[in-house]
């Protein structure tokens, strides 16, 4: 099914495995309570956050709790995904207004001429590195060379963070030996079936602390700088250029989501148990807690969340995908597919 489902998809879907435990989720399912009637003239949403609920989008479930939307007068339903629908399938029928998605998938999509625009920024950082065992002979990504690196497959963020590492180091995949382990980082690197796995550092990173694995991170490139786009906020810019004030709206809300996860993770997760109902233990809270601390770092730089997009990450994101053979269907106009017009 991970075939179908590019970056942040599969992101979501491991951290299922560290936050939901030996649990189930339900997914498809709206966790949103009735519409206030102060809410009766406002704008209807629908926010797609992909499969399954998930402290990431904490800041998803706190603007609608806090009433971050209701005070931009947008009337917002949460909805997360089935398990076998596509990222944008909804989106591009009209049953989702906005998506939250990885800058890389969107623009993969766009290219194969989906009516897409990113009009925000969710994370500020790309969120993929490399991870080598405390003790490996592994220091950068130049030592890759002859080892076997672990990452779920040759699609997503975690395929295209490796190909980036590659690329600066002046390497190709000829030579290192991938292996496609499916969402098993843990596990294969515990037991040395790989010397390295691509992971999230909101995930597969917290995962290991958690285990008490002691592990390190190599950044994809020396500054930690990769030409490659996070998490973003993605609509039609149908949608967009007929509810500019509805845009607009929603993304100051989720500004206002994440400073307060930024500033208060605790209390984040807190609101989060009423939309994810794995969180029932004190394991699962405290994992919850651990991936939402990384995943602030992801939010903000200094502690400032902002929503403005990098354009010129997006660029360098958009020459360096036209390098990957049969990715990008068509050469994508950026003018067309990313924005900051919608930001206050």
């Amino acid at each position: 099914m991970f075939s179908k489902r590019w970056g942040l998809s599969a992101l979501v879907a491991a951290g299922a495995l560290l936050v939901a435990g030996c649990t189930s989720s339900t997914p498809g399912a709206s966790e949103t309570p009735e519409p206030s009637e102060d809410l009766a003239d406002a704008t209807e949403v629908t926010l797609g956050l992909t499969y399954i609920p998930n402290v990431q989008f904490a800041p998803s479930y706190v603007a609608k709790e806090k009433g971050y939307f209701a005070d931009e007068n947008v009337d917002v339903e949460i909805r997360h995904h089935g398990a076998d629908e596509g990222l944008f399938t909804s989106l591009l029928a009209g049953e989702e207004d906005l998506v939250i998605a990885t800058g890389d998938e969107m623009l993969q999509a766009r290219s194969q001429g989906m009516d897409l625009i990113s009009v925000g920024q969710y994370y500020a950082k790309y969120p993929v590195v490399v991870i080598v065992k405390e003790d490996s002979d592994i220091k950068t990504i130049e030592d890759l060379k002859g080892k076997t690196v672990g990452l779920p497959g040759e699609f997503g963020s975690n395929w295209y963070g490796l190909l980036a590492a590659l690329s600066e180091a002046g390497m190709t995949r000829d030579d290192i030996t991938v292996s496609a382990i499916g969402f098993t980082q843990l596990a294969a690197l515990q037991t040395d079936k790989v010397d390295a796995v691509v992971g999230f550092t909101n995930n597969d990173s917290v995962q290991f602390a958690l285990a008490d694995v002691e592990v390190r991170e190599i950044p994809l490139v020396p500054d930690g700088n990769p030409p490659l786009v996070g998490a973003n906020v993605v609509t039609t810019s149908q949608f967009a250029h007929a509810n500019p004030e509805a845009v607009e709206g929603v993304l100051a809300a989720l500004r206002e989501g994440k400073q307060l996860c930024v500033d208060d993770p605790d209390a984040a997760v807190e609101i989060t148990k009423k939309y994810d109902p794995n969180l029932n233990t004190e394991q699962t809270v405290e994992a919850a807690t651990a991936t939402l601390k990384a995943t602030n770092e992801l939010f903000a730089d200094n502690g400032v969340v902002t929503m403005e997009q990098d354009l010129e990450v997006w660029k360098a994101m958009n020459e360096f995908l036209q390098t990957v053979d049969g990715l990008l269907g068509a050469s994508v106009d950026l003018n067309e597919a990313v924005t900051n017009d919608y930001i206050r």
